[in-house]
């Protein structure tokens, strides 16, 4: 039996009770746990599925995604749970370096016969684009080039991607190197395309710019706004950062964001502080500790009316070791049904 926060591991139920909440609280019911994902929707009016053809009208509103892998399954099943769109992670697959043109062809038609919108693509992982070795970084600018042509063709305003890393560097040398690339490299193609590009704040080696004092820096030396964020209020709940006053501070560099949660398990936290394991957790939207109205209000207010896409990282509703399968396990269909039926009371593109 494995190990959790030094405890034996638990069942499902018991797991969402430890973080302080229960399956009634969030609406879940066992009816949810077993049936399919077409026939919770047909118990919830406003998931029922649209008309297959074609991608519903654009709106001043956030777009409510999903980010999935690539499949023709995935993509019938954002629609049906009443997602405008998907948002599509790189993999062995989905890559401008690998997909043949008609490949290319056949993903944008199913895009339009699912009427699943890709709202944007995701460039995170091998794509450092402050690398210490000039030749690998040279390799990774173009590459990234290729993925922005790539975003455009699917028909997609925003790329996201990681600021890139020097270990050991001084933050203000990545941060003028991350600028320079920008500036440079990227932001002509970016003009000539039409397109985003943004950085998710997510605390990895590759990833040094993910803290507000480092965005300032950063944006001080790449006025143009073509460059932004791409905003999780998640890892800010775990670094006890407030992510509604910095959503609120950098309000008009938010050009894509990530719909995700943080629990904080505090009597785990208690004992083994936060140097420790086990004491925070990803959830989806409205299981964890976010003031999800408040946070939607600044995005609202803001304008924002870019991709808003649920990151599904919580364990409770998931099957682990099935990313690949072509579609997702009922578990995981669950979770993502769960989190459009949150998300919908504060999106008003959604209740018509």
């Amino acid at each position: 039996m494995a190990e959790f926060g030094g405890k034996a591991a638990i069942d499902r139920r018991d797991f969402l009770k430890l973080g302080g909440a229960s399956a009634a609280a969030l609406g879940a019911t066992t009816e949810l746990a077993a049936g399919s994902a077409s026939s919770a929707a047909s118990r919830d009016p406003a998931a029922s599925p649209p008309a297959p053809a074609g991608f519903a009208p654009e709106t001043k509103y956030p777009k409510l995604a999903m980010i999935t892998p690539y499949s023709p399954q995935k993509l019938a099943f954002a629609t049906a749970t009443g997602y405008e769109g998907v948002v599509i992670p790189l993999d062995d697959f989905f890559d401008p370096d690998k997909l043949t043109d008609s490949q290319i062809d056949q993903i944008m038609a199913t895009s339009r016969e699912t009427g699943a919108r890709i709202i944007s693509i995701e460039c995170m992982w091998g794509l450092n684009h402050i690398h210490p070795n000039p030749a690998e970084r040279e390799k990774v600018h173009a590459r990234f080039i290729r993925c922005l042509e790539f975003a455009h063709r699917l028909g997609c305003k925003f790329c996201g991607t990681f600021s890139g890393g020097m270990p050991g560097a001084p933050a203000d040398r990545q941060v003028k190197e991350f600028a320079s690339a920008v500036n440079e490299k990227y932001m002509p193609v970016l003009e000539k395309l039409d397109i985003g590009m943004g950085w998710e704040n997510y605390p990895t080696a590759e990833n040094f710019a993910t803290v507000p004092a480092i965005w300032e820096k950063i944006f001080d030396l790449v006025p143009n706004h073509r460059l932004g964020l791409e905003f999780d209020p998640s890892h800010f709940i775990r670094q006890y950062i407030d992510p509604i006053a910095t959503a609120w501070h950098f309000r008009d560099r938010i050009l894509a964001g990530h719909a995700k949660d943080t629990e904080i398990i505090e009597p785990v936290l208690q004992h083994v502080g936060i140097h420790g394991q086990g004491w925070w957790r990803y959830r989806i939207p409205g299981q964890g500790l976010l003031n999800w109205p408040k946070f939607i209000t600044v995005l609202l207010q803001a304008g924002f009316h870019g991709g808003f896409a649920v990151e599904h990282e919580d364990d409770f509703w998931d099957v682990p070791n099935t990313e690949k399968e072509p579609d997702f396990p009922q578990a995981r269909k669950d979770g993502f049904i769960l989190a459009a039926r949150f998300l919908r009371q504060y999106l008003p593109a959604r209740l018509g």
